[in-house]
């Protein structure tokens, strides 16, 4: 047993230091100009943003800077994008359908909190898939993304989000 302790001890300790010394490698890039300032999100708080891939089979962006946005922003391939201020819960339907969720119910939302797509693009590509397991049925595979995006979203009040000059490079995520 102890034998068996020192074994998960010793993989865990190379697998965070092998982590820790390509963190750069791990996260990738991921840039955009807002307001006419450059953001460029390092290793350290790429963890909330960058490219993923969703339930429903898109590639999509999150962007996760309350600090920048006050809120969450999503954009997906298929040129459905929103952003829902800090406090609101915004549920993704088919064909872009958002809707509310306060208090255990569904309702619409309310145009003046949620930005939705008015114009933008999203092109990818995605390279170096690998598949990993621990065995047991523990399977998964992970891809690097890197591409480029734009994106103009608006709210009932004619209030615009513009992101322009948005790249990222080598983002790792599950496929």
């Amino acid at each position: 047993m102890k034998k068996l302790l020192s074994i998960a001890f010793s993989l865990t300790a190379i697998l965070f230091s092998t982590a820790c010394s390509k963190q750069d490698e791990i996260h990738g890039e991921f840039s955009f100009t807002y307001n006419g300032e450059e953001y460029h999100n390092t290793p350290s708080n790429l963890d909330a943003d960058g490219f993923d891939f969703s339930d429903e089979g898109k590639y999509h962006i999150n962007i996760y800077m309350p600090d920048v946005f006050d809120g969450e922003i999503y954009f997906d391939i298929s040129n459905c994008a929103y952003m829902n201020l800090s406090g609101t819960y915004v549920t993704l339907g088919q064909h872009c359908n958002l809707t509310a969720y306060a208090d255990g119910q569904t309702m619409p939302i309310d145009s003046s909190k949620v930005f939705i797509y008015q114009s933008g693009s999203l092109k990818h590509s995605i390279s170096d898939c690998k598949k990993h397991s621990l065995g047991s049925g523990l399977d998964w595979t992970t891809c690097r993304a890197s591409g480029s995006f734009d994106l103009t979203l608006k709210n009932k009040d004619n209030e615009t989000i513009e992101i322009t000059n948005g790249t990222f490079k080598n983002i790792l995520f599950n496929n």
